[in-house]
């Protein structure tokens, strides 16, 4: 286990950026009074992806009363913010997830993971009175890409990890610690800096395992839901993930968001029950 963390973020220049329109949607969705029919057209600049938006946001997940025919109307009833993670989700399942991987670990189990823990964000933003549940549902979808994106550039790495996580009965982030190799978080964050995500998503994705390390008090609710939220889809299937061990909650946030025994029971079969009506999501 000799390479570096710059030996890695060199390698990171073949792994595929989002496309113009993915990287155009990010931008707008970011900017103050930008309006529907400028990001639906930017969107359709995409008939594929144009058509997978469409069957996402009419999928059994939101539920909607009416089927949603054209783009405008699902940019108008899902919001901006949705609608952006919708295309982030089909950018990631494409450019990383439509393969297997030749390392110890699924990229079908990966990618339920993300998705789970993304539907978690939701749950707790629900329990807890989060209003920006979206932009948490965005950082439980991305936490643990830095996994993948090191599984397809260095696959003998991944098998290392989660041989030593298997047999030791350890965490993903514990494996890679006592190998002394670089953990996937620095690879994401690198990524998503790239990319351009917001500051508060760089944040919390960076911190997700230790979110009482954040300093700046508009960004722990964000970063300590999507923290509770793996825990939860980590729970639900510690193994999907790479995990051989349950990740443990966090006092600090735990006492943060006023969790209890009941609540998180609840939070956790509400989770289970969302990701049965979210298969669209795990064959985007």
């Amino acid at each position: 286990m000799s390479k570096t963390l710059n030996d890695i973020l060199e390698k990171l220049d073949s792994i595929p950026t989002p496309s113009f329109v993915v990287s155009k949607v990010m931008e707008l969705v970011a900017q103050p009074g930008v309006s529907a029919s400028e990001l639906t057209e930017v969107i359709e600049k995409d008939p594929n992806l144009t058509v997978r938006v469409m069957k996402l946001a009419n999928s059994a997940y939101y539920g909607l009363p009416q089927k949603i025919s054209t783009l405008s109307h699902a940019v108008m009833i899902l919001g901006f913010k949705t609608v952006r993670n919708l295309v982030t989700s089909i950018y990631m399942h494409d450019a990383f997830f439509t393969s297997e991987l030749k390392a110890g670990i699924s990229t079908d189990k990966l990618w339920w993971h993300l998705i789970a823990t993304a539907i978690a964000t939701e749950n707790i933003s629900n329990s807890v009175g989060y209003i920006n549940k979206e932009e948490a549902f965005l950082v439980g979808m991305i936490h643990d890409l830095g996994k993948i994106v090191i599984a397809r550039l260095f696959p003998s790495y991944t098998d290392a990890v989660v041989q030593l996580a298997s047999a030791s009965s350890l965490t993903y982030l514990q494996s890679e610690n006592k190998l002394g190799i670089p953990d996937h978080v620095s690879v994401v964050n690198h990524l998503i800096e790239k990319w351009g995500f917001p500051h508060e998503i760089q944040v919390a994705v960076n911190f997700h395992h230790e979110p009482e390390k954040v300093e700046e008090e508009n960004i722990k609710d964000i970063t300590y839901i999507s923290h509770a939220a793996d825990i939860v889809a980590n729970v639900l299937n510690p193994t999907a993930s790479g995990n051989y061990a349950i990740p443990i909650m966090n006092k600090t946030v735990w006492a943060y968001l006023k969790l209890n025994g009941s609540l998180l029971l609840e939070i956790t079969r509400n989770t289970r029950e969302m990701t049965k009506k979210a298969t669209e999501f795990f064959k985007v």
